[in-house]
């Protein structure tokens, strides 16, 4: 239900990426599971150790959050967190079958779950498969135990393995590994072993990361300090290597099989607008940025006022308000400032150059194309991948 009049200024109602259809009239959905058996001293996303009773309280309250998007369009489904693999075989089963009964998924794409591998079991992937789930994202991050320990990861690269295999037995023919590169003392040697390893698995996508310092963790308060350096040849070898191995480089931080690049994240770097649901999740919809509450008891208290509300609401998710703790106006200036941040970040697709036209924009572009920062073909901008690492720097020049 995208109703943001600039789509239809660019002249849009669909488009099409590899054989896939997308059409500007559906939603993507974002659940977010904030439980994790354990905290990663490196994490700075919105999380808490897992507690069944919590658990089971906060999944009741997702689908009264779910419900009043009623058999809204759906066209990608990416279920993350946190880690949603820890729920329960019956809290999954619970939130999946909801999931199915309250939006119309006819036209769903991909349906992304995230996972780690020490909370993975064979019945959990049967049941993920039974309710629709097309496309899995396992948290790998190294396939050495040292770094992994390091990381403050609960699994091994054996236990990563037995849950890879099993996904591929269960029938999963799109399968995401996460890594993490350019840890303290990782050479590039280290790295380049460690990427061959894992293209032995031959997944369908990689997200591959630096790992990033940031305030509020432990390793930020525990003086862990990386090498940019480093990591930048690291990502330039990176790039090389799985060039060489038939992955395309789609998007800054992603990698993929032809015709296995994420439907739902693509979509985010369109600024497409998408549902967010649960604590801490962050939505776009109805020309407005969002992001809820991140206090779970009190984003399950407030679930239960958006269920009785329902009945008398006067304005179509206006009582959702009572949820966010941001909740901005994304005015045609500022989105189409937007566009431009997120979608250079897609190299091989590029922003169409009339979402450059207004002065602060235009001046920024003519000076990153006389610098050779960006470049254009068919009337599309698109970022020059030698200059990928410094991307913020870029994108800078066009925040008005």
């Amino acid at each position: 239900m995208f109703t943001g009049g600039t789509l239809n200024n660019a002249g849009l109602s669909s488009t099409i990426y590899g054989n896939r259809k997308i059409t500007f009239d559906m939603l993507g959905l974002y659940v977010h599971i904030p439980f994790c058996k354990q905290k990663c001293p490196y994490c700075s996303f919105f999380s808490v150790k897992y507690d069944a009773g919590l658990a089971d309280k906060y999944i009741d309250a997702l689908i009264k959050h779910a419900e009043q998007f009623k058999n809204e369009k759906i066209v990608s489904i990416y279920v993350g967190g946190g880690t949603p693999s820890v729920l329960s075989l019956k809290q999954i089963q619970k939130l999946l079958q909801a999931l199915n009964a309250i939006f119309n998924l006819s036209a769903v794409q991909e349906f992304t779950f995230e996972a780690n591998p020490e909370s993975v079991s064979k019945e959990k992937l049967c049941l993920l498969k039974q309710f629709g789930v097309t496309r899995l994202s396992i948290g790998l991050q190294s396939v050495e135990d040292k770094p992994l320990k390091f990381l403050g990861r609960i699994h091994d690269f054996k236990n990563f393995c037995d849950v890879y295999n099993a996904a591929r037995k269960e029938g999963f023919d799109n399968i995401n590994i996460d890594l993490i590169y350019g840890l303290p003392n990782q050479t590039l040697k280290d790295w380049e072993q460690i990427l061959k390893r894992t293209l032995l698995f031959k997944s369908e996508h990689l997200s591959l990361y630096p790992l990033s310092i940031e305030e509020s963790t432990p390793f930020y308060k525990n003086d862990i300090i990386t090498d940019d350096d480093i990591q930048r040849d690291m990502y330039d070898e990176t790039t090389e290597i799985l060039a060489n191995n038939g992955y395309s480089h789609y998007e800054i931080s992603n990698w993929s099989k032809k015709e296995k690049e994420s439907v739902h994240n693509t979509n985010y770097w369109r600024n497409l607008e998408y549902i967010g649901l649960g604590a801490g999740a962050a939505g776009y919809l109805e020309k407005r940025r969002y992001k809820n509450t991140e206090n779970i008891e009190k984003y399950i208290e407030l679930c239960l006022l958006l269920q009785e509300k329902k009945e008398y609401c006067s304005k179509r998710h206006d009582n959702l308000s009572l949820l966010k703790i941001e909740n901005e106006y994304i005015c045609d200036k500022l989105y189409k400032t937007e566009t431009i941040m997120l979608g250079l970040r897609l190299l091989n697709e590029g922003i169409d150059i009339n979402f450059f036209n207004n002065p602060k924009h235009h001046n920024a572009l003519s000076e990153c194309l006389k610098n050779n920062l960006l470049k254009m073909k068919n009337g599309k901008i698109k970022l020059a991948k030698e200059y990928v690492f410094v991307f913020n720097q870029i994108i800078s020049k066009f925040i008005a």
